[in-house]
């Protein structure tokens, strides 16, 4: 995907979101149709991506929005503030955020921890007042239409802020006729446009309008072959749905999943604070991002704790489905509980529990993930049976690094508590057996038929001996 990406919905915006570079996530977390719509559409999204920002900075430049919220990495940024200032404008640093794991190589530095950031910024014309982004609660309304939104649409996204929402879109799916919701609604959360502000409802006409002003727009700048492909977005069918924070958009050539604050507990804001403040970007803390990167990561079979997150992470992608259909779930040998942590952003209502061995990884994964969240010590048939007491009823999932499990009575007493067992490959086991199938093969157990995966897969239900 491109450098840069924009911020969706436009500002105002919500406190900082537990992703806010949902766009990017959305568009990592595309799965094509096939190969024909893979080698159709990706390089399609990109374009349809990079003429998004472009009309967004020329809307800023003419005057009928007073800035953009723009997304890039480390990388990114001399670029970014280059291309603002060649047509007239400021870029002021606003946020920055721990970057996508997903998008860490395994070679992927830990001396320059600032590279890993994602970095929001705010362009428009100078001088800038980050306060426009994020202004007091009672300025929303006039906020939102500032930046373009119709009247019907500034107030019930400020209603919706005002309430502790953060995802307009998941809220629209969550109430609104999914069958019938028009693509170009659906598919906003990836930053094309021609939506850019959060509608107010999936059929309002003034919306509406300003769509065909998006792509009106865009066809006077040159982009008349990606305007033609947003016209033809415009007619496809769109499945739609919202299950514990995890939101689904399929078409015939693709499918994008995201993460969505919706459902959580609303955030609470200090009394007396009357008005919202981006927050500054502030040096990066180097202990603070390891801290957040995970540690132990040479016991649990990774190269650096960039890779652990960045396959955990992946994990969380891979097993999305059974994540979705679960209320409850088991990392077994959790380390410090990062995937257990991860697991929880992704689905905040299902019953966690973690197993640990090691007393000091125990109580680093009870400081990160907090005393409601039960981590059992001793080995792992002695958690197992002590999990057993506290869900009679057993788990619905438990994650298993099999070569860390301890052998065929621990893979036993997993089986005996959990409806389904997903398995881990780290990367230690990975590089020295080559994928998934080959590392099941090497223990005496067999995966269950589907889809390719590169870290995880689910364990055949047959009673497969463990070597």
């Amino acid at each position: 995907m491109t450098s840069a990406w924009l911020t969706w919905p436009r500002p105002p915006l919500a406190a900082t979101p537990r992703e806010p570079d949902v766009a990017k996530a959305a568009a990592q977390r595309i799965s094509f149709g096939g190969p024909q719509a893979r080698s159709l559409w990706q390089p399609r999204l990109e374009r349809l991506g990079a003429a998004a920002i472009a009309i967004e900075l020329e809307l800023v430049r003419q005057g009928r929005i007073p800035a953009a919220l723009v997304w890039t990495g480390y990388d990114g940024i001399e670029a970014l503030t280059e291309r603002a200032r060649s047509i007239g404008l400021g870029a002021k640093p606003v946020k920055a955020s721990l970057g996508y794991a997903a998008d860490w190589s395994l070679e992927a530095s830990i001396d320059e921890p600032k590279r890993l950031l994602d970095y929001a910024f705010l362009i428009g014309a100078a001088p800038l007042d980050v306060a426009i982004a994020e202004p007091a609660a009672g300025d929303m309304v006039n906020a939102a239409m500032r930046f373009g939104y119709p009247a019907c649409c500034a107030k019930s996204w400020a209603d919706h802020l005002g309430r502790g929402g953060s995802d307009p879109l998941a809220s629209l799916l969550a109430h609104d006729d999914k069958a019938a919701m028009p693509s170009h609604v659906a598919l906003a959360v990836l930053g094309w446009g021609p939506v850019r502000h959060a509608p107010c409802s999936a059929h309002c006409a003034a919306t509406r309008d300003r769509s065909r002003a998006f792509l009106d727009l865009g066809r006077e700048l040159g982009f008349i072959e990606e305007m033609a492909w947003l016209e033809e977005i415009a007619g496809w069918a769109v499945d739609a749905s919202l299950v514990n924070g995890i939101a689904e958009i399929t078409t015939a050539a693709f499918r994008c999943t995201w993460l969505s604050d919706e459902g959580l507990p609303p955030r609470r804001r200090a009394a007396g604070t009357g008005k919202r403040k981006a927050a500054a970007v502030e040096p990066a803390d180097d202990a603070a991002i390891r801290a957040e990167l995970g540690t132990g990561f040479e016991a649990a079979g990774f190269g650096s704790p960039f890779a652990m997150r960045s396959r955990f992470s992946t994990i969380v992608w891979e097993q999305t489905a059974a994540l979705r259909r679960a209320t409850s779930a088991v990392h077994v040998g959790c380390g410090d509980g990062l995937l257990l942590e991860l697991i929880a952003q992704t689905r905040p209502k299902l019953g966690l529990y973690g197993t640990e061995d090691d007393s000091a990884a125990a109580e680093a994964a009870r400081r990160r993930l907090g005393v409601s969240l039960p981590i059992l010590g001793g080995t792992s048939i002695e958690a197992l049976a002590a999990l057993s007491r506290l869900a009679p009823a057993g788990i619905d999932l438990a994650f298993v690094d099999p070569e860390r499990l301890g052998g065929h009575d621990a893979l036993a007493a997993v089986r005996a508590i959990a409806r389904s067992v997903i398995v881990i490959g780290s990367d230690r086991s990975l590089h020295r057996l080559g994928d998934m199938d080959t590392l099941a093969a090497s223990m005496g157990f067999a995966l269950l038929p589907g889809r390719a995966a590169r870290v995880s897969a689910a364990l055949s239900p047959a009673k497969d001996r463990l070597h």
